[in-house]
This record gives C-alpha cells, sequence and structure tokens, in this order.
C-alpha cells in the first residue's frame, strides 16, 4: 500500500511547489515595509532644484540661471503625512506653478528607486544628501535626471513655497552690508534669510524675483521691498563680487548711479 502512496505524495508537493513558483511569479513580494525604511528618514524636508540654486550663486543672478528653473524647482515631502504607503507631494514647476505629484514606497525600475507619479525617486549620500527625480521617455528609451538639495527639515512657517525664497537668499543676498544711499549718507543694512531686512527706512522685507514670466519686459534682477503691503518698492539689482547696488530704474543703470551702494561685511 506505501508503494501506491508514494507518488501520489510526490506529486502532490510537486504540484504545490510549482505553484507556489507561479505564485511568486506573478505576485512579486511585497517591499513596502523595505522601501519604507529605507527612504523614509533620508527624504523628509523642503528641496530645490540643485543646478538651479547653483547657477544662481556661481552667476548671483535669478535672470541668468532662468533657464535652468524649468520642470520641477521646488518639493516638500512631509513624511508625518504619509497615508499608508503614500505621500503627497505639494510641489512648484518652472518657479511659478503650483502642483502636486504621489511618492508611492513601491519599487521603480530596481530597488534603488520608489514610484514619484510616473518618475522614480532615488538618493545618494556624500557630505549632503542629494535626492534624484528620474524620468524615462519611453519613445526615446532615455533616462533624465534632475537633483535636489535640502533647504530645511520642515517647511517655513509662511509656508513650503518660501523655500525657493530662503535658497535664493542664502545664495547670494543673505548677509551684514555697509554702504552708502545716492546722496552719500553712509548706511548699515542687514538681510536675513527669511526675506526681513533693516537698515532701509521704510522698509521691512524684500523678495528677490525669480519668475521671469511676469515681467519679461524688465531685464534685469529685481528686489521687491516690502511687497503686496504699502510702501511696496521695486529695484534693479546688480551683484558683483560683495558688492550689491540697488538702481531706481534702467537710467540709472545705464548711468551707473545707484540709489544704494552696499558691501557685504559677513
Amino acid at each position: 500500500m506505501m508503494k501506491r502512496f508514494v507518488p501520489l505524495i510526490l506529486f502532490a508537493a510537486l504540484y504545490c511547489s510549482c505553484n507556489n513558483d507561479q505564485q511568486s511569479t506573478d505576485k512579486p513580494l511585497n517591499q513596502s515595509a523595505t522601501l519604507i525604511q529605507q527612504f523614509k528618514p533620508i527624504i523628509q524636508g523642503v528641496w530645490v532644484k540643485k543646478d538651479y540654486i547653483k547657477k544662481v550663486k556661481k552667476s548671483k543672478s535669478p535672470l541668468e540661471a532662468a533657464e535652468r528653473s524649468k520642470g520641477i524647482t521646488l518639493m516638500l515631502i512631509d513624511t508625518l503625512k504619509m497615508s499608508g504607503e503614500n505621500i503627497e507631494v505639494p510641489l512648484i514647476r518652472d518657479n511659478h506653478e503650483a502642483g502636486k505629484e504621489t511618492l508611492t514606497f513601491e519599487p521603480g525600475r530596481n530597488t534603488t528607486t520608489i514610484m514619484f507619479g510616473k518618475d522614480e525617486l532615488s538618493y545618494k549620500l556624500k557630505k549632503d544628501t542629494t535626492l534624484i527625480i528620474y524620468h524615462y521617455n519611453a519613445d526615446t528609451r532615455e533616462t533624465d535626471l534632475n537633483q535636489y538639495i535640502k533647504v530645511s527639515d520642515k517647511a517655513p512657517a509662511s509656508g513650503f513655497a518660501a523655500g525657493m525664497d530662503v535658497a535664493i537668499n542664502q545664495a547670494i543676498i543673505a548677509g551684514r552690508y555697509e554702504g552708502t544711499d545716492a546722496s552719500g549718507k553712509k548706511i548699515a543694512v542687514t538681510f536675513t534669510d527669511d526675506g526681513k531686512v533693516s537698515g532701509l527706512p521704510g522698509l521691512s522685507t524684500y523678495f528677490v524675483q525669480n519668475y521671469f514670466g511676469a515681467h519679461p519686459e524688465s531685464g534685469h534682477d529685481e528686489l521687491i521691498f516690502n511687497q503686496g503691503a504699502p510702501g511696496q518698492k521695486v529695484y534693479s539689482f546688480i551683484l558683483h563680487k560683495k558688492a550689491l547696488r540697488l538702481y531706481n530704474d534702467a537710467a540709472q543703470i545705464k548711468s551707473n548711479k545707484p540709489s544704494f551702494t552696499l558691501n557685504r561685511k559677513r
């Protein structure tokens, strides 16, 4: 009797083994828990497009860096707002258009990426953490990438969009200056990372214009003081090394007679 049952038992075991192999092929193991553990501690924060900020800092001119302000330029990944295996990510495109994308802890084309809408997100750790968004073009079979660096661990009090302002301020404007006004009177001026200014009479806040689609005719970098408030004032500016010059209009620029000449002290 035993000899009759052995083949049946072996057949059943082989069938189960083959069936389990088929199931594992058709339905891959859920890797979300592992990916959450891997990515979640890394991705928290406000992130800005790396090559854009690098160009702003090098040229000292958001206008000159405008060609690099395409696509996603700013995003907030708030892991406290995670829902299941997803995080809704508010973002800014082209330094102007608000939008959002869903970050999902599912593997992309390989196990080092997770899904970011139709694109994929990864990171690299060196001196500072860099996030990388990969976009695969099915038509050309080519992959483009953009890199992002962290501005802060959480959104500024005025909203995550201000993260770009902070990054630009830190790159070129923020600091303590001494100089003169148009009459030659000595002044001391301080610009803070978060857009506050002191030492310029009647002016308390500043904003570095970073979207030039709104004013393509200006042709100059601009500082907007008291934006949206009484006493708003717009100056064109030229930043050369540590010298910041503010001009009331194009005529002043042409004559090189600035309203304020400021030299950075630190």
